[in-house]
């Protein structure tokens, strides 16, 4: 076999090691490349490969460079490919200019048009289509076994209004890039989609798609990362404060390594959150005040306002409308505005408790009881309720109640999350505390 047939083979070997998401293989396999074919008869087939096992498992700022190098070497339609992926690198490490540039880029390639519109869509600032009208716009030449149909959409769709479609949109992605073998890119998208479920308020789902993405990328370091960020946000909002801690740590220790100041950035968030739902006010806008990354500022904005006790309209999603909505009844409340005070604090409560916002539930129903209502259901626990509080109460773990009561531990943490507002608690740590009703 000659060199070139060698490398050829060798890179072939290897893309398909990190397709599988197994970037270490490919590794392996690239330093046997380097070991046996010379290095210019090797370099064609080794940067774009570099490239991708940087950018999803690796150091971004690495990977970055080397998909702009690779694109400079190749044909504009290839190149349009790479600059995408360097634009997600070069976003994760909240260099705008650089992503910016490397749209500009692409759009002076000459390539089909339909990468042009994608890359314009990616930096403008007019209105996102929803997905399907932007899958329309993707070459042709992409067809559904292309990662790049699947996930430029994906990046581009998320940012815009149109969320019920994008996660919709999400389902039929993620299940052709799992039908087609590439798992390093699935478990990518499992991310976005985690993410995309939290602001929808499908905390559950959300919860699902990020464990999913855990062991399906359990060697790709960066996007392990962002995964533990989303349940590091996830853990805050619960009021699970050992959760966040442990989650928004492994990402504020890994992230610097990876140049992933996405990642770090919803970590902090998450400590603000965090904060911020047991009226930590000062402690949460030191937190939120040191974000660092362009996108996260802006989607905490009213987080920080909250913080910062200014009061602002917050975005038409579940748990912030619920938020708003318990503002009101506390501001109605101390202006004896007693009936219109209950309503909306009874609206708080209630989605509260079906997110399983324990923390945030708890400040509902001891502002609805202050106004002189009992909240729905407080002081009544089912059955399996009791005997589900009992058990935490004495110290066993969501698995080992689960184990006793024959019941998922996921199903032993949501009737936990059901039982703590109707106890007037946030946590397990106060069920020793409290005497338990029938």
């Amino acid at each position: 076999m000659d060199e070139t047939a060698r490398a050829h083979g060798l890179c072939e070997a290897a893309h398909s090691a990190w397709k599988a998401g197994a970037p270490a293989r490919a590794r392996r396999l690239l330093e046997v490349m380097a070991a046996q074919v010379p290095e210019p008869v090797a370099r064609p087939f080794t940067g774009r490969l570099r490239g991708l096992i940087e950018l999803y498992g690796g150091n971004l700022a690495a990977a970055q460079e080397h998909l702009v190098t690779v694109a400079g070497q190749t044909d504009p339609s290839h190149a349009a490919r790479l600059l995408f992926l360097a634009m997600d690198a070069a976003h994760h490490r909240d260099r705008w200019d650089d992503v910016v540039a490397l749209a500009r880029r692409i759009t002076a390639l000459p390539c089909e048009p339909g990468f042009h519109v994608l890359a314009e869509l990616l930096v403008g600032d007019r209105e996102t289509p929803d997905p399907w009208q932007i899958v329309d716009a993707v070459p042709d030449t992409l067809t559904e076994r292309h990662a790049h149909r699947w996930l430029v959409t994906m990046a581009i769709s998320r940012r815009g209004q149109h969320r019920q479609a994008t996660r919709e949109f999400g389902f039929v992605a993620a299940e052709r890039l799992r039908a087609n073998g590439i798992l390093a890119l699935y478990a990518v998208l499992l991310v976005w989609l985690a993410e995309l479920e939290l602001d929808l308020g499908r905390w559950a789902d959300a919860q699902a798609h990020a464990e999913e993405a855990l062991r399906t990328a359990a060697e790709q370091r960066v996007t392990v990362t962002d995964a533990h960020a989303v349940l590091a946000r996830l853990a805050a909002l619960r009021g699970d404060a050992a959760g966040c801690r442990r989650y928004a740590g492994l990402v504020l220790r890994e992230a610097p390594a990876q140049d992933n100041a996405l990642a770090a950035a919803h970590a902090r968030w998450a400590w603000g959150a965090l904060h911020l739902s047991r009226g930590e006010l000062a402690e949460a806008a030191e937190r939120l005040a040191a974000l660092g990354h362009r996108d996260v500022v802006a989607a905490a904005a009213f987080d920080r306002a909250e913080a910062a006790a200014e009061w602002v309209a917050g975005p038409d999603l579940p748990f912030e409308q619920a938020r708003g909505r318990l503002r009101r009844g506390q501001r109605l409340r101390r202006e004896r505005r007693i009936t219109e005070a209950k309503a909306e604090l009874r609206a708080a409560l209630e989605t509260f408790e079906s997110l399983g916002a324990a923390e945030w539930a708890a400040t509902a129903g001891r502002e609805l009881r202050a106004a002189g209502s009992a909240a729905p259901g407080t002081g009544r626990l089912t059955a399996q309720e009791r005997q589900v509080a009992e058990l935490a109460a004495a110290g066993l773990s969501n698995r080992e109640i689960g184990a006793r009561l024959f019941l998922s531990p996921r199903t032993v943490g949501y009737h936990l999350y059901k039982l703590f507002p109707k106890l007037g608690i946030a946590s397990r740590a106060q069920l020793r505390d409290v005497a338990l009703p029938g």
